[in-house]
């Protein structure tokens, strides 16, 4: 216990996307501030964290600052004494306020002559000490995207505070942060074990922790949750769609996890895959689940927060905020289909792409033209391809199905442009006129979707230099470097040989 830190935030639910790098700054941090302080540490800083509280552990921290020695510099010696050597009211003066008699005043020699200077050891304070000075700091300094104030305090944090546990070698830390006063103790699952809980050191708190229902380790809940999901899934003779994005979030959505598989009505599997993925995924966050032969299933996986009763209750649940969600989908998907995209391509009017820039349509006339410009120089027996694909490449903007899920870009406008019976080149290259989404992403593949591609962010950039709206070393919130970083990749993966300024 001797050298133990154990400091729990408890917290409102934090943002499920805050969680991971909240935990990493936490750490960072405070490694940082024990540093500065001159404070020993013999093993690394843990940080753990659930919806509900940030924790930060440490081991083999030592009981007291380093002792250091500090060397002031005082005043010139032609200043400090006068002729005969006898001290002036300058080195008198610098003597005293440094606590020192002059007799133990020294010279150093500097470029600017010999100055006085006086060598003082600094004792090191007690750890508990600093440490009530410096966890207030910590939880001042974890950058958030978005921080709150409540009931009339002026501490900004991501979500209220509701208690503090500071303990060092089993003693609590005093402080008091947004008017939480530090104790000993803490709080378990919300719903399984809601009481109060004392502890005394880190061992007793994990342990404690793990009766209350409350696994405090992001990876073992990520592990624990994907090994309930397969389960789950292969209760209907299935297999999950793993989403990694989406085990991250519900990973960081609770504190206890449990899976269950429930159905939905068959009908809906004439939706597109990626529309059903998508609606479970972002909506409800549920985990789709497919067959042998990777068809989907009318089933899905969704995690909780607690262990049910009854699960069969907890399903129906589930199964009925669904059901709406997929209803509103297959509306979305019906209307569209009413549609051509060509129709919809006028509706682009009256989407503003950027104030000075113009409308969508706009932009979708200025990189046709580009495109075709591009494809004649490398492809010219595919420019019908490529002025169909860039004509329609952005008209699922404005479809209901997009609009409601906005991930779905590119996606919808393939999957309608294949329905009119579009060329396969064409639709592919609707979707992929998008790729990379990432740096690292995937390259488009064909050399439609490539041409298309590198025609709407030579737009972009081309267009927003021209406005002066460049990025700066501090911001580019038009991610303009990332788009000219892509142009040069698809040029490379593709082997063009092109001239950059004249497509500028």
């Amino acid at each position: 216990m001797a050298g133990e830190l154990l400091f729990e935030i408890g917290t409102e639910e934090i943002p499920s996307d805050y969680l991971d790098n909240g935990l990493a700054e936490m750490k960072r941090i405070a490694e940082s501030l024990l540093e500065n302080s001159r404070l020993q540490v013999a093993e690394p800083l843990v940080a753990l964290g659930t919806p509900r509280r940030l924790v930060l552990l440490g081991k083999g921290i030592g009981p007291r600052q380093e002792d250091t020695v500090q060397e002031i510099m005082g005043p010139p010696k032609k200043a400090a004494f006068d002729q005969q050597g006898n001290p002036t009211k300058a080195a008198t003066g610098f003597a005293q306020k440094q606590g020192v008699a002059v007799g133990d005043l020294q010279f150093v020699e500097t470029p600017r002559g010999e100055y006085l200077f006086v060598r003082r050891k600094i004792k090191g304070r007690e750890t508990a000490e600093i440490l009530s000075e410096l966890l207030p700091r910590l939880l001042s300094e974890i950058p958030w995207p978005k921080s709150m104030r409540w009931g009339g305090r002026g501490f900004p944090f991501v979500r209220p505070i509701h208690w503090l546990l500071a303990l060092y070698g089993g003693k609590v830390i005093p402080m008091e942060i947004a008017g939480i006063k530090s104790g000993n103790t803490t709080r378990g699952h919300r719903f399984m074990a809601p009481a109060t809980i004392e502890v005394s050191g880190v061992d007793e708190y994990l342990e404690k922790m793990k009766a209350s229902f409350v696994i405090l380790d992001p990876r073992e809940r990520l592990t624990r949750i994907e090994k309930a999901v397969i389960h789950a899934a292969g209760s209907a003779s299935g297999s999950p769609v793993l989403d990694p994005e989406l085990l991250s979030t519900v990973c960081n959505m609770v504190e206890f996890p449990s899976a269950v598989c429930g159905t939905f009505d068959r009908g809906f599997l004439r939706i597109p895959d990626p529309v059903l993925i998508t609606a479970m995924k972002k909506h409800q966050k549920y985990f789709a689940v497919r067959d042998e032969q990777g068809r989907l299933m009318p089933n899905f996986v969704a995690v909780n927060n607690t262990l049910a009763r009854d699960e069969t209750v907890v399903t129906r649940g589930h199964e009925r905020v669904l059901r709406a969600r997929l209803s509103d989908a297959d509306f979305f998907f019906k209307e569209d289909a009413k549609r051509s995209l060509q129709d919809r391509l006028k509706d682009l009017k009256g989407v503003v792409y950027q104030a000075e820039l113009g409308t969508s349509y706009d932009k979708v006339q200025r990189f046709t033209a580009l495109a075709e410009y591009l494809c004649a120089r490398i492809a010219p027996q595919r420019c019908s391809d490529v002025r169909l694909a860039a004509t329609l490449c952005k008209c699922d903007l404005v479809t209901g199905m997009v609009m409601e899920f906005p991930t779905l870009q590119g996606v919808m406008g393939s999957e309608y442009a294949s329905i009119e019976g579009r060329p396969e080149e064409v639709c592919r290259a609707i979707y992929e006129h998008y790729l990379p989404e990432r740096a690292g992403g995937s390259l488009p593949t064909s050399v439609v979707g490539a041409t298309v591609g590198v025609a709407d962010r030579m737009d972009t950039l081309c267009g927003f230099f021209a406005i002066q709206m460049e990025p700066t070393g501090a911001a580019d919130p038009y991610a303009l470097r990332r788009h000219a970083l892509a142009i040069i990749r698809i040029i490379e993966d593709q082997g063009w040989s092109i001239s950059l300024k004249g497509l500028i």
